[in-house]
């Protein structure tokens, strides 16, 4: 008896390779990719000496002018803790999916529990200002803006602060570039938690309860500073969220303040609730 010949499974077709980059697109790519990555961080020629690189050179790759050799390349992705990718794909997309793998991480060994969605309705996306006591130097606050932002069901929280590291090595200078810091909010019933941290690594986790005093437009609540004692430091203080209001010229008003102030400069309502949380921890 003769056998049926085997089903002969369909044909796939064959997907058409992406084409490869040219050396311009490459350089375009990583320019811009560098750019970004720069922002909000010290001076460019802090910065070379940081990486150790020339600076005349290093404007070379922001320009989209060269890139840079393996062994430069493998102190500049170090330094900012990224990977060669960013002489590829975009940083946007490339932190887009950091974000969803810490996210995960978060949710999978962290966040033990379901994890509860932020109600818009008592912390919608926006801008903030927040205040807080200043983890270094002793009697004084620190304000600035914070945004906070929806998508895809998931909250994420960018806050914007004065270097003072740099403030206090050049005390003399008007402006110092802010450092810029990425969290994810959670929501909780009496309140968000919200976990940070800035290109240095180093991590804050914050909550914030809905109202104070009776008014729904301030969170109070307190900052952790996740890091070793220090003499002098200290590692929590009080904080409150502030919601401001649609105002883009109030906003920018802020951001060219200065962010270090005595606690008079603050409301009394944030005066007093500064005060909740004893420093010295």
């Amino acid at each position: 008896m003769s056998r049926m010949p085997d089903r002969i499974a369909p044909q796939r077709p064959t997907p058409t390779p992406k084409p490869a980059m040219s050396p311009t697109e490459v350089r375009a790519v990583f320019g811009q990719n560098l750019r970004k990555l720069c922002e909000g961080g010290p001076p460019i020629t802090v910065l070379c000496q940081q990486i150790g690189i020339n600076r005349t050179q290093f404007n070379r790759y922001l320009s989209g002018e060269a890139f840079p050799r393996p062994d430069i390349l493998a102190r500049i992705c170090g330094h900012f803790e990224v990977d060669a990718r960013i002489l590829l794909e975009p940083l946007d997309k490339l932190q887009q999916a950091q974000t969803g793998r810490f996210q995960q991480e978060l949710l999978d060994k962290l966040l033990i529990g379901r994890s509860h969605p932020v109600n818009p309705d008592t912390l919608p996306d926006g801008m903030y200002r927040f205040w807080r006591k200043s983890f270094m130097l002793q009697g004084k606050i620190i304000t600035n803006l914070a945004l906070i932002k929806t998508q895809d069901d998931v909250t994420l929280f960018k806050g914007f602060e004065e270097n003072l590291l740099l403030k206090q090595e050049n005390p003399t200078a008007r402006r110092f570039p802010r450092l810029a810091y990425f969290g994810l909010v959670r929501g909780h019933v009496d309140g968000v938690s919200i976990y940070c941290q800035d290109r240095q690594n180093q991590t804050n986790i914050n909550f914030f309860e809905f109202g104070l005093e009776g008014n729904m437009r301030f969170y109070p609540g307190f900052s952790l500073l996740v890091r070793r004692r220090i003499d002098g430091m200290n590692r929590m203080t009080a904080a409150v969220l502030e919601r401001l209001p649609v105002d883009p010229a109030q906003w920018r008003a802020i951001v060219r303040q200065d962010s270090v102030h005595d606690i008079a400069y603050a409301p009394p309502i944030v005066q007093r609730a500064l005060q909740r949380v004893p420093d010295g921890l």
